[in-house]
């Protein structure tokens, strides 16, 4: 078969190397770089301020090995190195009263006394109490129906914790994670709210899109934007905004699904009624070097993860890429990506910014979604996305692998999903 695959992230790169040897595969991916939101400053994102040889992550960091299992058979397979993070896991909730919850992992960093930890860590007893709480109320979150994960929160400070993790996780703001669909982000947290075996990839995380690239048969089209998707007469006819037009036998849409609609020209009932309460929006990470947020509130190191309750008002999260990337720790200058935090970051210590494309997760979106992966494949169409999974990384190797087993591609080495 001739297939078109239109997106070239995580889920249309997975897509077009496990159906590469079966069928003739063209990827049209509309932005200058492969990726989506894998974008590595110093690797597929040039930039001359950073030091020759170094590259930080400024969208896609880390990966879980026992969530992530269908991710790392594919590195395993591509021949990419997956090594595991050195103090992993690490996290401390800033407040907006002034206070510090340090995670356990984050204790021994910045209280390297016994008692001070012991003392600090008794601020987190109401938490952990309530984490007890959250695990009992949503043991069963597959037969809890449609609702969203606020339901299961409050204003105490574990909800503002989860809230903040889950505006990480799904690039949100955090008055957004409200809307947030339960049925995505409640099995998620419960795998990764605890201690996990967190691992990078040395070099940043584009290295597997390179090793994509160069192992790929397929032709990639980067820089070619898709206008228009017609289906008619058992095939599909794919429209450039340069007003040409190309024949394949099928489409593999690897696009948020918020932008599958805008690509198809003859959309039917069905696919309206499915797609039509999809909605997106552009985010920003931004790569600095300014340790400003946490000297100002006495702190000596941050952790891997830091979330902010700011005190004007707003929620944000920094991550410390020295120690995300492998480099020293501490090093003669200091890497780290942060999210709406412009009013903590000084303008001068900004390296790059980086915009991504998201879904709004939304419960009344995701309400569609069984119907969707039922119906992957009617008129000569698949969906392919992490946002038909758990939202990540994950979940885009696994939609991947859906679709290829029905259209007879690879299987992914010593990986058998559930």
């Amino acid at each position: 078969m001739r297939i078109a695959i239109v997106g070239g992230g995580a889920s249309g790169l997975a897509a077009a190397w496990l159906l590469d040897a079966a069928h003739e595969i063209h990827v049209f991916e509309q932005s200058a770089t492969l990726g989506g939101h894998v974008r590595t400053v110093g690797g597929n994102v040039p930039c001359e301020t950073l030091p020759p040889g170094t590259r930080l992550d400024a969208g896609v960091i880390e990966f879980d090995r026992a969530h992530f299992p269908g991710f790392h058979a594919w590195m395993r397979a591509l021949g990419v190195a997956v090594t595991p993070l050195r103090g992993a896991g690490s996290s401390t909730l800033f407040l907006a009263d002034g206070r510090h919850l340090h995670a356990p992992t984050a204790l021994a960093a910045e209280h390297p006394r016994l008692m001070e930890r012991l003392s600090a860590a008794t601020h987190l007893v109401p938490s952990l109490l309530r984490l007890r709480r959250f695990r009992r109320e949503t043991a069963g979150i597959d037969a809890l129906g449609a609702g969203t994960a606020e339901r299961f929160l409050s204003d105490d400070d574990f909800s503002v914790w989860v809230r903040c993790l889950l505006m990480y996780a799904y690039s949100m703001h955090y008055d957004e994670v409200r809307s947030l669909s339960g049925a995505l982000a409640i099995p998620m947290l419960r795998a990764f709210i605890h201690s996990n075996e967190w691992t990078h990839i040395p070099g940043g995380v584009s290295t597997y899109v390179d090793a994509v690239a160069r192992q790929l048969r397929a032709q990639i089209h980067v820089h070619t934007r898709v206008a228009a998707i017609h289906r008619a007469d058992g095939g599909v006819r794919i429209g450039l905004t340069d007003t040409s037009n190309t024949c394949f036998d099928a489409v593999i849409l690897a696009v948020p699904p918020h932008r599958v609609l805008p690509l198809l020209a003859d959309a039917d009932e069905a696919e309206r009624s499915w797609f039509s309460a999809h909605r997106g929006g552009t985010v920003q990470t931004v790569l600095h070097t300014d340790n400003g947020m946490y000297t100002r509130r006495g702190i000596h190191a941050p952790s891997e993860f830091d979330l902010f309750a700011l005190p004007g008002g707003g929620h944000g999260y920094n991550a410390y890429l020295n120690r995300l990337a492998g480099l020293p720790d501490p090093g003669t200058v200091s890497y780290h990506l942060g999210f709406d935090l412009d009013a903590e970051i000084d303008p001068a210590a900004v390296i790059h910014r980086q915009d991504h494309d998201v879904a709004a997760y939304t419960d009344l979106a995701m309400r569609s979604r069984s119907d969707i992966v039922a119906h992957n494949g009617r008129r000569n169409t698949w969906h392919v996305g992490a946002w038909l999974e758990d939202g990540l990384h994950e979940g885009a190797v696994r939609s991947a692998l859906a679709v290829s087993e029905r259209l007879g591609g690879r299987p992914l080495p010593g990986f058998t999903p559930e």
